[in-house]
């Protein structure tokens, strides 16, 4: 991979700063509440912390709590967690450029 690939800087954006780390830490938390209580209304924590992304999801015609045979809902479940995971991806690299953005904008307005 190239030093300044695309998905590295993703990767550095979601993962650098404390609120991206913060957003990660609640977003576990919400998914680990979903599987311990699932009939809870903090279950669907997980689907509003990476809004307006997962909003997308609706287009996708997979169902993971449909009924089908099992490789199928195998498939259906793991494709909605790996679009759940790229859109809390995407989230978190959101607080961490509105974290450096505006952290740069004190330093050159003190500089």
């Amino acid at each position: 991979m190239p030093k300044d690939s695309g998905l590295r800087r993703l990767l550095a954006l979601a993962t650098d700063t404390w609120p991206a780390r913060g957003y990660w830490a609640l977003f576990a938390a919400s998914v680990g509440a979903a599987f311990v209580a699932p009939d809870s209304l903090l279950a669907s924590v997980h689907l509003l912390l990476t809004a307006p992304w997962a909003g997308l999801a609706i287009l996708v015609p997979i169902d993971p709590g449909a009924d089908a045979d099992t490789a199928v809902q195998a498939l259906a479940l793991s494709g909605w967690a790996v679009w759940l995971l790229l859109c809390a991806l995407v989230n978190a690299a959101a607080f961490g450029a509105l974290t450096h953005h505006i952290r740069d904008s004190r330093a050159a307005r003190h500089a």
